[in-house]
């Protein structure tokens, strides 16, 4: 059952339309003369303490079926070329059947210098939580929270008494940095507040406006919506919540659409920016045709900064943004 439900989560959110979302009620500021050589422009970022050529990363998708692992190889494949990191989906199925570990090793086996992102749910204990890096030689780890998602599943979770305590737990006692990551329902300042003070550091707000899983789940239930579509922030509405909260890295997701969005995000205080959507809509077309999308969206990235007039991606902040009343 759980493994028709992660196929499902692939074929649902490729079928997902692009849309408006409240990345549209930002402009940016640019300059008529800018002062800058575009060749110039300096994408580097430095992501859980590494250097990487881009701000972006492949964000979350899926994983533990046949058809999941042929999709993160075609990942692995652009992460590496293009020096970003690979947020692997869930490994919860892997961790309960030990026969599907072997696409994990194998994956690290082919991409032995590949910073690969563990992933686990914050129903995992630490020891499940060091299998999972073990599984993979794992660089980082993800804790992803999803209560929505898990409340509008009839499979999904029903108790959450346990999700701090072991995320608490897990952070003390893994010696990779720990991120933890929503699904697209954005983080409030309360819930950032409370994670750091049990210790947390990176946060991905993964806010909505890009896949959609409360829809994902009405539509795998034949339902034609749900009450708990209502419960979701969007990814700028967290960035602008979190403005302000010292000691902590902020990554962004949900919703990125294009190189602006990524700038966009950027300067809302986002560290980096996470696309899963964008690299799962490439992995259908031929190596060629996925890199010359991708070198698109770079040379895209680098006309934004030059218009903006800013050289380096670190150097990016509000002052380059005009923002709308959100609705």
């Amino acid at each position: 059952m759980q493994y028709k439900r992660k196929d499902e989560h692939l074929k649902l959110a490729l079928r997902q339309q692009e849309r408006t979302n409240d990345f549209d009620m930002i402009r940016l500021k640019h300059h008529s003369v800018p002062e800058l050589n575009v060749n110039e422009i300096n994408l580097t970022t430095t992501i859980f303490g590494q250097e990487f050529s881009y701000p972006f990363y492949i964000n979350a998708m899926t994983g533990g079926t046949k058809k999941a692992a042929k999709v993160n190889h075609k990942l692995a494949e652009i992460a590496l070329h293009y020096n970003i990191p690979f947020f692997l989906g869930s490994q919860s199925i892997a961790l309960k059947n030990e026969t599907l570990q072997e696409q994990y090793y194998a994956l690290r086996k082919k991409y032995p210098t590949l910073f690969l992102v563990a992933n686990v749910n914050p129903n995992m204990t630490v020891v499940e939580a060091k299998m999972a890096i073990k599984m993979i030689d794992a660089n980082a780890l993800a804790i992803h929270v999803n209560s929505v998602q898990e409340l509008a599943m009839a499979e999904g979770d029903r108790d959450f008494t346990a999700w701090l305590k072991n995320i608490e737990a897990i952070i003390k006692s893994v010696k990779v940095p720990v991120i933890v990551k929503e699904v697209g329902y954005g983080m409030t300042r309360e819930t950032v507040l409370k994670l750091k003070a049990i210790g947390v550091k990176y946060f991905d707000i993964s806010g909505a406006g890009g896949t959609d899983f409360t829809a994902i789940e009405s539509a795998r239930q034949k339902k034609k919506d749900s009450v708990l579509s209502e419960f979701k922030l969007s990814t700028v509405e967290s960035l602008l919540d979190l403005e302000n909260i010292d000691d902590i890295t902020l990554h962004a997701s949900g919703g990125i659409r294009n190189s602006v969005d990524i700038v966009k995000a950027l300067a809302l205080n986002a560290k980096a920016v996470g696309l899963a959507r964008y690299f799962l809509k490439l992995t259908k077309y031929n190596e060629r045709k996925i890199k010359d999308t991708i070198d698109v969206l770079i040379e895209d990235l680098k006309k934004v900064m030059c218009l903006v007039n800013i050289k380096n991606i670190g150097d990016l902040d509000k002052s380059i943004i005009y923002i709308s009343k959100l609705k």
